[in-house]
């Protein structure tokens, strides 16, 4: 194929690309692969049009051999590093990400896209150590105390963690392990409305009446805001309501307030 006609190809490919006409655009462009083996411009908008057709393993083929005809462009590993991504290797994408930074340390979505690449990975290991203690043989109040703040923190990172699947299970293991709390504190005359919504917050959840709980432990927070018995408490109310944001947000604040909470404290109220 002559310099000049390869150009024209190349220039129709390219506009068949730009209109999103992808079949035309992979003929064209495979076409011109064929005889022009390391062009690397040609692999790259393969790879782009693999990409867009969904076919992230030719486009991760297609794109890796365009860097071996140029390993400097910028642009190409960070294409490549969304070809890993949509098919679901991460690391590889973080990777992608992190080098085309070194290149171009102001490539914009690179640094967009390596930061989010970054969250999934942490969401999936704080995930995958919460499964692992939720379902181990026979696991102690310890163990899913952990597996608490491991799901928790997944679905905080990750709004789409399958964490969210498995918080229901991990608060009724800790709520058939339930202790009662000893109130570290005089219950003084300004408390003692704070002491008995909990009262009836603990009643309601013992029939399971979990919108009843709900508003007796919202009522509890208005007289201590910064309560990590009720905050708790609430999680494990929205929880059961299907409320899922409300009780990832209530769990958060309570590890906010103390990181090591005994999530299994959820009896009555004592002193």
């Amino acid at each position: 194929m002559q310099e000049q006609e390869l150009q024209g190809r190349l220039s129709q490919g390219l506009e068949a690309l730009a209109r999103a006409d992808f079949p035309e655009a992979i003929e064209l462009l495979e076409a011109i692969a064929v005889e022009d083996s390391g062009n690397a411009e040609v692999w790259r908008q393969l790879g782009v049009c693999y990409l867009e057709t969904r076919r992230p393993d030719l486009a991760i083929e297609a794109l890796g051999r365009s860097l071996k005809c140029d390993s400097q462009d910028s642009n190409t590993h960070y294409i490549l590093g969304n070809a890993y991504g949509s098919s679901g290797q991460l690391e590889r994408a973080a990777a992608c990400y992190r080098r085309a930074l070194e290149i171009d340390p102001e490539h914009a979505k690179a640094e967009e896209f390596l930061m989010r690449t970054e969250s999934l990975l942490e969401s999936r290991e704080h995930y995958r150590n919460g499964l692992r203690l939720l379902y181990s043989i026979n696991p102690g109040v310890e163990d899913l105390n952990q597996a608490l703040r491991e799901l928790v923190q997944s679905a905080a990172i990750f709004d789409g963690s399958p964490a969210r699947d498995n918080l229901l299970e991990c608060a009724r293991r800790l709520r058939a392990r339930k202790s009662e709390w000893q109130v570290p504190f005089e219950i003084t005359p300004e408390l003692r409305h704070w002491a008995r919504a909990c009262g009836r917050g603990s009643a309601c959840v013992e029939f399971e009446n979990w919108i009843g709980g709900r508003e007796a432990y919202e009522e509890a927070l208005g007289y201590r805001v910064a309560d990590a018995f009720v905050h708790h408490a609430l999680g494990f109310c929205f929880v059961e309501l299907g409320e899922l944001d409300s009780a990832v947000r209530a769990w958060l604040r309570v590890l906010e307030l103390d990181p090591k909470y005994d999530f299994a404290r959820f009896g009555r109220v004592t002193r």
